[in-house]
């Protein structure tokens, strides 16, 4: 019952826009932030995919918008179970699934090997299960381990999310930190730092300060 009253409570104190005490507060529509922001406004010109670097002209079936910080490490982290216990649980919940900041154009098939695995270093001798379309990504049952060039890519998001929303590092943190150096921000991520905080009003300070990465403690 206390649980139930400290939600209900909650809710109440956002009854009324709420004033977050960090992240984005402007899209708060995940499925609109896709359709209507991520795809012709962020990626509008088209680019290339995070994981694979293939390139594209715009949103298709062959590609998705991949959350680093998946939805289920979200909700597990927020222990709750469907969207709307979540949004209970942290009103933020939309507002972190809509984050830019957090997603990438990725490969629809590349999402598939994602889905159950988290990030971490697979090791030497493991192929590419992407070999045929030339894609640099290891993956096998429990981990994924990203080309060079997007790993910092992936590790300023993590700790992006981390920062800005309290959630947990999932995965090692050095092995983050370790990415996010050994891949420093290129001129590609600072432009796109730049045009998500004219698309929802904020930045990612990991990208415009990438030393602050060495600063974080794991929890």
């Amino acid at each position: 019952m206390r649980a139930v009253a400290i939600a209900l409570t909650c809710l109440a104190a956002c009854a009324a826009p709420c004033a977050f005490a960090g992240g984005q507060d402007q899209l708060g529509d995940p499925k609109a932030a896709v359709t209507q922001v991520f795809w012709p406004k962020l990626y509008g010109k088209g680019g290339n995919t995070l994981y694979c670097d293939q390139p594209f002209s715009g949103e298709g079936s062959q590609f998705i918008a991949s959350a680093v910080y998946s939805s289920k490490q979200i909700k597990s982290a927020l222990r709750c179970l469907t969207e709307n216990q979540c949004e209970v649980v942290n009103p933020q919940f939309p507002y972190m699934l809509a984050d830019l900041h957090n997603l990438y154009p990725a490969l629809s098939r590349v999402e598939l090997a994602r889905r159950n695995a988290q990030f971490g270093d697979v090791g030497e001798g493991v192929a590419s299960k992407f070999s045929d379309i030339g894609c640099d990504l290891k993956a096998t049952f429990q981990l994924i381990e990203p080309r060079d060039a997007a790993k910092g890519n992936v590790a300023r998001a993590i700790f992006y999310m981390h920062s800005e929303y309290g959630l947990p590092i999932v995965g090692q943190l050095q092995m983050y930190q370790r990415w996010s150096e050994l891949d420093p921000p290129d001129a590609a991520e600072k432009t796109r730092n730049d045009q998500i905080e004219m698309l929802q009003g904020n930045r990612n300070r990991f990208i415009d300060e990438p030393t602050l990465a060495a600063k974080l403690a794991q929890e």
